[in-house]
């Protein structure tokens, strides 16, 4: 395994992962947080973050790029917020802006397929409430317009990190995950770790996270730092 030139530092912000990239001269931030629709209290979760950032000094000036995986509101929620208060380009692949350019109810309500039975049985029962919730995060959101295009294959080194955007088609059509030289990836929501390691429980098309998935499975990765649950080998896939 190569040495880790860029430290990890996960932001638990309760139910959902950031990612505080130590950088040449600075950080990238992978991911922001937001709310999610099964939260006992309405939370952006946006001073979690920012205590978590300002306590690893990440302050105005020194954060070199946020990084959103995918558009989902759990992820992006304070995507334009950071650009402005830590002046920094916002990065996202294009085929995601939807969600976070002009998103409105029936798109953000599309996310919710499952594959499971179970899973979709619960979200029939809670549809009510989970349409409620999506509405009310729907006007909290701050729609932006990305700074940055990634685009598979895309080499950060220029960020000061050893990383490169691998494409994750599936669970948003513009999932991507990050993967650094050493064998970490941040996957986003394309690999979770709710009771065990998996891909995604809900996907815009499964047939494309299933073949995301397989590719990965050709990739040198060890570590997976997911968007959702703890870090874990990535042998536990195989």
């Amino acid at each position: 395994m190569i040495e880790m030139k860029n430290r990890i530092l996960p932001i638990d912000l309760g139910g959902v992962n950031s990612y505080l990239v130590e950088a040449e001269e600075g950080f990238v931030l992978v991911d922001t947080g937001g709310h999610l629709v099964l939260d006992k209290n309405f939370d952006n979760r946006r001073q979690r973050l920012t205590d978590a950032l300002e306590k690893a000094g990440c302050t105005p000036g020194r954060l070199r790029l946020i990084v959103l995986t995918h558009g989902d509101n759990d992820h992006a929620a304070n995507a334009a917020y950071l650009r402005q208060t830590l002046q920094a380009p916002i990065a996202l692949h294009p085929a995601d802006l939807p969600l976070v350019v002009n998103p409105d109810l029936p798109l953000l309500m599309g996310s919710f397929r499952y594959r499971s039975l179970v899973l979709r049985l619960v979200f029939r029962l809670m549809k009510s409430k989970i349409t409620l919730v999506t509405r009310k995060t729907l006007e909290d959101f701050e729609a932006f317009q990305p700074d940055i295009a990634l685009e598979d294959g895309m080499n950060l080194n220029g960020y000061g990190i050893e990383a490169r955007v691998i494409s994750l088609p599936g669970h948003t059509p513009g999932s991507v995950g990050l993967l650094f030289r050493d064998g970490s990836l941040l996957s986003g929501d394309t690999l979770v770790n709710n009771k065990k390691p998996a891909g995604a429980p809900n996907a815009a098309d499964f047939k494309a996270l299933s073949q995301s998935i397989t590719r990965l499975k050709g990739m040198d990765i060890y570590t997976v730092y997911p968007g959702h649950g703890m870090p874990f080998s990535f042998r536990e896939l195989l």
